[in-house]
């Protein structure tokens, strides 16, 4: 098929092509090697996109809120007093300091831990302590927290930094529709994994997109179920899905939703969504999402949400086989990171299960292209 992406002429930066891959092959493995760019990536890649920060289940109340770190900004999203989400930028306005962390209630205001700055969950300055130890009276109105684009797709929740990206529903495309009857908004989370790797974050996401591997590095996992003839991937512009076919095995074990039986739906569909998340729904109304953010140059978070339709269901066995298939990916991509060094290493050709590594690639060297092309570096 022909690639939905167009490039200009190549540029390079800190030594890297910065090209989007040909159809047959992959980028420069020098890019996965370059502070340089790494840090070009922060400034620009994550704070462009959509970013997954977490789940209406932790934001039900006035004062809820979880955090994230979307590139080099620390972010926020909170439940007003007056039931509307928002998402400031995790920062005082006064001297830096990260206001709150992890995920919590704040009660009725946001309060620095530096100064004791104190903010309205609507992000306005609510109060500063010792108010007449400034020169001049402090303008509440210029010291409010700043504000960012946070939207919801079912029960997930986005950030969105620059303010500029399209539209969530346009950039999660075609996965909201193809999700739809999957019922995935009444699905509950029942565990959750949260790992270091050493690897680059890009190491990472071309596992996770690479569906050529499942049956050697998972060979008594994953493999065990995954039966490659019926693997089909496809790209769009920020999103590449996988389709696979279940087999009797799995489907025993399973109560397929009515909406999804009606139309023959017996397995699984993955969506990756540029620049790091990945989510898998089930025929049964469950999911998995999972997330990789990077830490530095060759280290990653990489984290993992289990979602059920039932809630009360025994998933300890899931759990196990869950970790086994994460310590299986980790331990390949630690392999890559080692292998990418070589100086004789070139990149090979592209199998057909590795299309949506090289669409997560073209989405991402166009993205870093056209920053340097701006002079946003």
């Amino acid at each position: 098929m022909a690639s939905p992406f167009i490039t200009e002429a190549p540029v390079s930066y800190d030594g890297v092509v910065i090209e989007a891959p040909p159809d047959d092959s992959f980028m420069d493995p020098a890019g996965y090697f370059s502070q340089r760019l790494f840090d070009l990536e922060q400034r620009v890649v994550f704070p462009r996109s959509w970013v997954f920060v977490g789940d209406l289940s932790q934001l039900r109340s006035p004062g809820d809120y979880v955090t994230e770190t979307i590139g080099n900004d620390p972010v926020m999203v909170v439940r007003g007093s007056d039931g509307e989400l928002r998402a400031f930028v995790n920062v005082c306005p006064h001297r830096a300091s990260t206001l709150v962390e992890g995920a919590g209630n704040c009660g009725r205001t946001v309060v620095c831990p530096y100064h004791g700055w104190t903010f309205h969950l609507d992000g306005r300055l609510a109060a500063t302590p010792h108010p007449r130890g400034f020169a001049e009276p402090v303008d509440r109105s210029a010291y409010g927290l700043r504000e960012v684009r946070v939207d919801v797709w079912l029960q997930f929740v986005f950030v969105n930094v620059s303010g500029d990206a399209p539209a969530l529903h346009e950039w999660l495309y075609p996965a909201p529709e193809q999700l739809a009857n999957h019922s995935l908004e009444a699905a509950t989370r029942v565990y959750e994994l949260d790992d270091e790797v050493n690897a680059n974050w890009k190491v990472m996401m071309d596992n996770a997109f690479c569906d050529y591997h499942l049956e050697f590095v998972h060979e008594n996992t994953l493999g065990r179920f995954a039966d490659v003839s019926t693997l089909r991937e496809d790209i769009w512009t920020y999103t590449g899905r996988l389709t696979s076919q279940w087999g009797e095995e799995q489907l025993s074990q399973t109560d397929v939703l009515p909406a999804l039986a009606a139309t023959n739906s017996y397995g699984s569909v993955a969506f990756g969504v540029f620049p790091n998340w990945f989510i898998a729904a089930f025929p049964n109304g469950g999911c998995s999402l999972m997330w990789w953010n990077p830490i530095s140059l060759d280290k990653s978070r990489a984290r993992v949400w289990n979602y059920s339709p039932d809630p009360g269901a025994d998933a300890r066995s899931d759990f196990e086989m869950l970790k086994a298939v994460q310590a299986e990916d980790y331990a390949i991509c630690e392999k890559v990171q080692k292998g990418l060094r070589s100086r004789f290493y070139r990149p090979g050709p592209q199998h057909y299960l590795e299309l949506r590594v090289r669409g997560h690639q073209q989405r991402l060297m166009k993205m870093l292209a056209g920053a340097i092309r701006r002079g946003d570096c």
